[in-house]
C-alpha cells in the first residue's frame, strides 16, 4: 500500500497566525484595541497573538469566530502548524 506522504506540502517557514488576524482587522477596519473589547480579551494579549509571541487558545479562537466570521477550526490549525514548526526549528 502507498501513502499519501510524498506529495505533502511542508513550507520550510510558518507565520504567526496573528498575521492573519491583523490583515482580517485591517480589511474589516477594526482596531485592535476595538476587537479586544468585542472578544472580551486585553489589548496586550491580541498584540502579542499579532506579534506571534502568545498563542491563540481555543476559547479566544471561537470568540475570533464570532468577532470576525473565521472558523475557530481555521484559527486553531494555524496556531497548531505555527507551534508545530518553531517546536521543528
Amino acid at each position: 500500500m502507498m501513502t499519501a506522504t510524498a506529495n505533502q506540502y511542508n513550507p520550510d517557514y510558518a507565520v504567526p497566525p496573528g498575521w492573519a488576524l491583523a490583515e482580517r482587522l485591517e480589511a474589516h477596519g477594526i482596531s485592535q484595541a476595538e476587537f479586544a473589547r468585542r472578544c472580551g480579551r486585553s489589548p496586550e494579549l491580541i498584540s502579542q497573538i499579532i506579534a506571534g509571541d502568545a498563542p491563540i487558545e481555543p476559547s479566544a479562537a471561537i470568540q475570533f469566530e464570532q468577532a470576525l466570521g473565521v472558523d475557530a477550526r481555521i484559527w486553531m490549525g494555524m496556531e497548531s502548524a505555527y507551534r508545530l514548526h518553531l517546536a521543528r526549528e
